[in-house]
């Protein structure tokens, strides 16, 4: 589960208990109003946060990366050889790069974006 969605359940049962105390208490409506000004404010700050399209629970748990050598990293830049190859576009489904004639991906199928 995204926090995001668990922020939207609590946001709904929160305005649906605001709304029972503005019914059964009308004493009580400009607290209830202010309160609910508060905590909209205070869930739109939290739900913008860049963390809240996080997974949490138990879904959330990664296995860590199985310990192995790490990869050899060329450390003097290569300078390009021979003709330039014809440049490659990239596709916005699954970002695998496709040439530019080419009018699907060949990773995904999906229809070459019409940019």
């Amino acid at each position: 589960m995204i926090f995001r969605t668990l922020l939207t359940m609590i946001n709904l049962t929160t305005f649906a208990i605001a709304i029972g105390v503005l019914l059964v208490f009308p004493q009580y409506s400009a607290y209830a109003f202010y309160f609910l000004v508060g905590w909209m404010v205070a869930s739109l700050v939290l739900f913008y946060q860049p963390w809240a399209s996080r997974p949490i629970g138990a879904a959330a748990a990664v296995a860590a990366p199985a310990a192995g050598p790490a990869p050899a990293i060329p450390t003097t830049p290569v300078a390009p050889s021979g003709p330039a190859s014809a440049p490659l576009d990239f596709c916005i489904y699954c970002a695998a790069p496709i040439a530019n004639d080419a009018t699907k991906c060949t990773a995904c199928g999906h229809d070459r974006a019409p940019f």
